[in-house]
């Protein structure tokens, strides 16, 4: 098995991100008044995340039998 892993988000990323989904949130309640509306952006930045991740899996997968197609051609 090969120690090949899709490139994470850096810390100094992820921590921006909190910081500024954490005011959405603040915005949400305190201005608007709706959780609703501080949820969703969350809700599309983790499913966007996911699906980036899954892609970068099945890509890998694809590799990997393409790797394995090569060797049983060869021999």
């Amino acid at each position: 098995m090969s120690g090949w892993s899709p490139p994470s988000l850096p810390r100094e990323l992820l921590a921006a991100f909190g910081a500024a989904y954490l005011l959405v949130i603040a915005y949400a309640l305190l201005v608007q008044g709706a959780i609703l509306l501080g949820v969703l952006p969350g809700v599309l930045l983790i499913g966007a995340y996911l699906l980036w991740r899954i892609m970068a899996a099945v890509e890998a997968i694809a590799d990997g039998v393409q790797r394995i197609a090569e060797q049983m051609e060869r021999e």
